[in-house]
């Protein structure tokens, strides 16, 4: 049986793609837009890992990330971002609970930080 990730990020391209990575990894991708959206996915739902976009329109990732830390306690917490952090930043952001902080460059990178996290066998 796969594992579920909810992946949030107001890019649908970038929601199309790394749906399309995690499912040719093995793993069972569910998307949101923004940040409701991602609430109501994630309301009586069994995630393996939440990834975020720290940057979601209108709305702050860290805010959702520290939401589902509460609220799915043990769950990891990818944050992914387009914008270049220095690494006094993201060490701020990992102080913060993020299991990890993935810039992106490309898939794979996050997709490794994934099967790092919750590994399928």
């Amino acid at each position: 049986m796969s594992k579920k990730i909810l992946y949030v990020d107001d890019n649908v391209v970038m929601l199309d793609l790394i749906k399309l990575l995690l499912g040719q990894s093995g793993y069972s991708a569910v998307t949101a837009r923004n940040v409701d959206e991602a609430l109501r996915v994630a309301e009586g739902s069994s995630f393996s890992a939440f990834v975020i976009d720290v940057n979601l329109a209108g709305d702050s990732g860290l805010m959702l990330m520290n939401f589902m830390m509460h609220n799915h306690k043990g769950v990891p917490v990818i944050l992914y971002s387009g914008g270049e952090r220095e690494q006094a930043t993201v060490d701020k952001i990992l102080a913060l609970g993020a299991s990890k902080f993935v810039q992106k460059h490309n898939g794979s990178e996050l997709v490794a930080a994934v099967k790092q996290l919750c590994p399928l066998a």
